[in-house]
């Protein structure tokens, strides 16, 4: 606990890191990766999460429950809001869309599993810097615009606000 408190201590202009976690679905069969921006929450403030397999037969409460494309967080809003009593962040309006929306505990790109998938896709791109530099810069804003548009159509959160 004495490592977390001094985490949060930080002053005006220090410098802040995020972390990812790789978090395990409540049926086990699915990862979720969750960036948890500046350290102001811990991962404990996640009680559950829920990947489309297990998520079907959980009853939602939108009061500590964010769910998104068949994926569901369970949140510690308690918990949540006194991390964010520490860092001088407002808890007055602390629900689990506040809490993802702002970055403090959400997926680490635009959905659970997109870090492994985003390294994957861009190989192929990324080899062609080395061959052709103007293909490789109108082929990696190509790939962007049209993953990000697969994204807003397939309904995730995170895509709706870009």
């Amino acid at each position: 606990m004495h490592e977390i408190e001094n985490r949060n201590n930080f002053k005006e202009g220090d410098v802040r890191v995020c972390s990812n976690h790789r978090l395990l679905c409540s049926c086990g069969q699915n990862y979720a990766n969750i960036l948890f921006k500046d350290h102001v929450l811990h991962p404990m403030v996640i009680n559950n999460l829920y990947c489309p397999e297990c998520s079907t037969n959980v009853q939602v409460d939108f009061e500590c429950m964010l769910v998104d494309n068949g994926w569901i967080l369970e949140f510690n809003l308690a918990l949540a809001c006194g991390f964010l009593q520490r860092s001088n962040i407002s808890s007055t309006k602390v629900n689990p869309a506040f809490i993802f929306d702002n970055g403090y505990a959400s997926w680490n790109g635009i959905t659970p599993d997109e870090l492994e998938h985003r390294l994957t896709e861009r190989k192929e791109i990324i080899e062609l810097a080395h061959k052709d530099m103007r293909q490789y810069l109108a082929e990696i804003r190509r790939w962007g615009c049209e993953r990000m548009k697969r994204f807003r159509e397939a309904g995730w959160r995170k895509a709706q606000y870009c």
